[in-house]
């Protein structure tokens, strides 16, 4: 088995998503209630922070953006799971390659490395807006559950003043995915259009003292290094459905050293068909 074999194919390459969360957003508004990010910013237990421009900027993404962004973090999370649970089968037989013409220790860590990465650069990118509104509308679907979520949003959030979005409702398709044939292609800004600048498009940047303070964010390859000498719990333990926790997801134990992921995740973009 190859080592590319072992990281699953995806319908959007995150290595192609433009930046549309400033970083004084995630460090204020999305790290904290997120454990994958608790050695920047400390994880807030209670609800969080959604305000009525979070979600008009929300709402300038087509809803399939979500869906298929989240579909590729629970195949990666699912991966990432086997992944560990191999790894941890070698661990307890102490061998360094599965039985027969099985995958070796290194390939295994390499492609763990690999999906981390992935995660953690979906999530930063663009996924995490959409996670943490799920955090935020749980508990209140649970108490109005024959509402939707618009609904809510509009009966919960306070007016506030702010500038509004650029983009239409359901305008940005930032993603490498074809657009599909029932959505009307000719209202959506896309990935591949020509002399698109994605910054326009981006949430507004809100930074304070303790964001401006910390405004050198550590690389995702740097996170993973850094769970590398943390004993907590691993990914597979919490994930994003988890009701119990605002945790979306927990840092890893045991990952490959960073010089080796930026070059091993290059193996791993792949170009999807682009829609004209």
């Amino acid at each position: 088995m190859s080592l590319a074999s072992l990281v699953p194919d995806t319908r959007v390459d995150p290595a192609l998503l433009p930046s549309l969360l400033p970083w004084s957003l995630r460090f204020n508004f999305l790290y904290p209630y997120c454990d994958l990010f608790s050695h920047i910013v400390p994880t807030e237990p209670g609800p969080p922070r959604w305000n009525a421009e979070l979600e008009a900027y929300y709402r300038t993404f087509d809803t399939q953006v979500w869906y298929l962004l989240g579909h590729d973090h629970d195949t990666d999370t699912f991966a990432l799971e086997k992944l560990r649970s191999r790894q941890g089968e070698l661990k307890r037989r102490k061998r360094k390659k599965e039985h027969g013409d099985g995958v070796p220790w290194a390939d295994l860590e390499a492609a763990i490395a690999a999906v981390q990465s992935r995660i953690l650069m979906r999530w930063s990118k663009l996924l995490g807006l959409h996670e943490i509104r799920l955090v935020f509308l749980r508990p209140l679907e649970k108490l109005h559950h024959s509402y939707d979520d618009f609904y809510l949003m509009r009966k919960v959030l306070p007016p506030m003043p702010y500038e509004r979005p650029i983009a239409r409702p359901c305008s940005l398709w930032p993603i490498s995915a074809r657009v599909p044939h029932y959505c009307d292609r000719q209202k959506r800004v896309c990935l591949w259009h020509d002399g698109v600048n994605w910054d326009e498009y981006a949430l507004p940047d809100r930074p304070t003292t303790d964001s401006a303070r910390r405004r050198f964010e550590p690389t995702a390859a740097e996170v993973l290094e850094d769970a590398e000498e943390s004993g907590e719990a691993g990914w597979a333990e919490a994930t994003m459905d988890d009701t119990t926790t605002p945790l979306l997801l927990a840092r890893s134990n045991g990952a490959r050293s960073s010089a080796f992921i930026p070059a091993f995740t290059g193996l791993f973009h792949r170009r999807h068909g682009q829609a004209t």
